[in-house]
Order: structure tokens, then C-alpha cells, then sequence
């Protein structure tokens, strides 16, 4: 029997010595929220001896109340007997605590309290705020930024209709419309990103339809009238990728304008669905057509230059059709690319 209480005296020693050197902030806990037990990080951080809160209520020692706080993991556990972990905010303690109560049991299954240990979170939650401060003074400089992209867009917008009207020239006119839109459609996308909450996507089917009708009203201001036909599924496009397609579209708007309708009168459809994983944009005519003796993908006009090159900025594909006028279908996938 000597050498069994031997051993059983070391298994405490080992059990105490380990207690007390845990760096977290552990307490033993019966029924009643009294306390049975605490270690020496509880008690240095209480400034208290380790058996001087044996006894009492462990809020009256911990929270200084007369009562079980809110949140309180150690009544929850008395509840239905399982675990529960809890992040409490505790000035008495010095800071931010991620709390675990876990329950203590006889060998019959009968609940006896809880190893009530919580572990000091301060620096993280610190941190964390930090970061919450960082990201919100990051949106409200982009948003500043798109702002004054967006403002100084529309002013070389409005000096090009400015100096336009001083051009004769049918044909120099049309290159300073051109580059009207141009400049409109990246001024609209900034404008988009400014109003939104999001400083990352912007919902395209808003995006194409306002950016169509923008367009529309430039050229149908002249001798042309031709209708617009909307049919935009909703969904969101990342910025890096919404620039480039953006400008794809106002390139074939502008290129059905231009060349489709020599009568002055036509209408233009702009379709925008999910196909699986991909959106899938057309945009059509009921013009002239394209000539069948030009292939669109070698031009050397701008207007298909840009597109052309756009194009694989989205990791995109372009497809036409000469069907009752002309047909653009442009495919991309609907999330941004991996190595992007």
C-alpha cells in the first residue's frame, strides 16, 4: 500500500503541477457556480491566491455581479450537460476571452460541474479591429478613387461633345463619338463601383443596360432612329474583368450604328443568360449584315482591333453569325479566373 499511496501522491503533484502551469485561465466549477478550484493564471490575473476564491460564486469572483452573466457557458452546460464554448469581454480579467466550460462527470453519468478554461484572445481581437478599421479606411479611399476616375471620364466625355461640335467632317465626327462612349463607358463602370457597397463586382446586367442606352441616345440624337431590345439575366462580374467587356460591348453597339442601318431606322438586341458556368452575352442587329466576303476577326478598323483584343482579357470567346443582320455571341466564364 506504501508504494501505491506513492504513486497516487505523485499522480497528484504531476496533476497539480500541470494545472498551475497552464497559461490559460482555468477553474473548476460545481452545480451551484461555486468555485472548487482555480490555477495560478487565474488567480495572478484575478490578484488573488489560488485558494482565496474557494467556495464562492464564481461570477461574484470573476464579474463582480450577483448573478450568472448573459452568456455565461458554465449555466449553459448545467443546462443539457454538454460542452459549450463562449467569447466573453471581461474588464475585471483585462481583456477579450475565449471561454470553454466542459462538463464533469461521476462514473454513473451524474453531472458534478465543469473545467472551466479560458483562453486570453486580447491580442487577436486587437488585431482584428485593426483590420476591420484598415479594410473600411480601404473602401472609403476606393470609393474616393472611383469617384474622381469616374468624374474625370465624363469631363474628357463632355470635351470631346464639346469639340465635336465644331467638326464638319461626318467622318471625324463619328471618331470623336466613338471615343465619346469609350471614355462614357469606363466613367459608368467607376460610377457603378461608387454607388454600390461592393468595390469588387458590379452587377452587369444593370451595367449593360444603362451602358446601351447611353450609347443609343448619342447616336440616335443624330439622323438614325433604332430601337433597343433588353432581355439581361441578373449577375455579378468582378472590375478587372467588367473594364474590357464593357468596352466590348460598346464597341458593337457602336459598330452596329455605324454600319447596319444605311436607311437611318433598325433595332439592336442585347442578350445576357447563364449557360452552366458561363455567361453568355449577344448582341445583334437586324442590319445589312456583315459583308460575307470580310472576316471580322482579321479587320483592321479599331472598333474590331479592341474587340479582338478585349477579348482575351476576359478569357473570353467571340463567335458572329450573319442571320437576318448581324450577331455577336461572347462567352465568359462567370467567376474570375484562377491565375488572374
Amino acid at each position: 500500500m506504501t508504494e501505491y499511496n506513492a504513486q497516487i501522491l505523485e499522480s497528484d503533484n504531476i496533476w497539480k503541477y500541470v494545472f498551475d502551469a497552464l497559461p490559460d485561465l482555468i477553474a473548476i466549477l460545481d452545480t451551484n457556480h461555486r468555485v472548487v478550484k482555480i490555477n495560478k493564471a487565474m488567480a495572478n490575473r484575478l490578484g488573488v491566491s489560488p485558494d482565496a476564491g474557494v467556495g464562492l460564486n464564481c461570477y461574484e469572483v470573476v464579474h463582480h455581479t450577483d448573478s450568472p452573466i448573459l452568456e455565461c457557458p458554465h449555466s449553459k452546460l448545467l443546462q443539457d450537460g454538454l460542452e459549450h464554448t463562449q467569447e466573453v469581454q471581461e474588464d475585471n480579467l483585462g481583456g477579450y476571452f475565449l471561454v470553454t466550460a466542459s462538463p464533469i462527470v461521476n462514473p454513473d453519468g451524474e453531472l458534478l460541474g465543469s473545467v472551466h478554461i479560458a483562453r486570453d484572445i486580447t491580442e487577436r481581437r486587437k488585431m482584428e479591429k485593426k483590420l476591420e478599421k484598415a479594410l473600411v479606411d480601404k473602401e472609403i479611399l476606393m470609393k474616393e478613387i472611383h469617384h474622381r476616375v469616374k468624374n474625370n471620364l465624363m469631363m474628357i466625355s463632355s470635351l470631346l461633345n464639346i469639340q465635336s461640335h465644331y467638326i464638319n467632317d461626318p467622318d471625324v465626327k463619328d471618331l470623336f463619338t466613338e471615343s465619346q462612349n469609350r471614355a462614357r463607358s469606363m466613367a459608368l463602370l467607376h460610377k457603378e463601383l461608387y454607388e454600390s457597397g461592393d468595390m469588387k463586382d458590379i452587377e452587369l446586367s444593370e451595367y449593360l443596360s444603362t451602358l446601351s442606352k447611353e450609347i443609343m441616345h448619342s447616336y440616335n440624337s443624330r439622323d438614325l432612329n433604332v430601337d433597343l431590345g433588353l432581355d439581361l439575366q441578373k449577375g455579378t462580374i468582378d472590375v478587372d474583368r467588367a473594364i474590357p467587356l464593357g468596352l466590348i460591348a460598346t464597341e458593337t453597339i457602336i459598330n452596329s450604328f455605324k454600319h447596319a442601318f444605311p436607311n437611318g431606322k433598325g433595332k439592336i438586341n442585347i442578350k445576357l443568360y447563364k449557360d452552366d458556368d458561363s455567361f453568355v452575352l449577344i448582341i445583334s442587329d437586324d442590319g445589312v449584315g456583315f459583308p460575307e466576303d470580310l472576316d471580322f476577326r482579321s479587320q483592321g478598323n479599331m472598333g474590331m482591333m479592341l474587340i479582338n483584343g478585349l477579348i482575351n482579357q476576359i478569357d473570353g470567346s467571340i463567335n458572329m453569325k450573319r442571320e437576318n443582320g448581324t450577331q455577336f455571341i461572347i462567352k465568359f466564364n462567370d467567376e474570375e479566373p484562377i491565375d488572374k
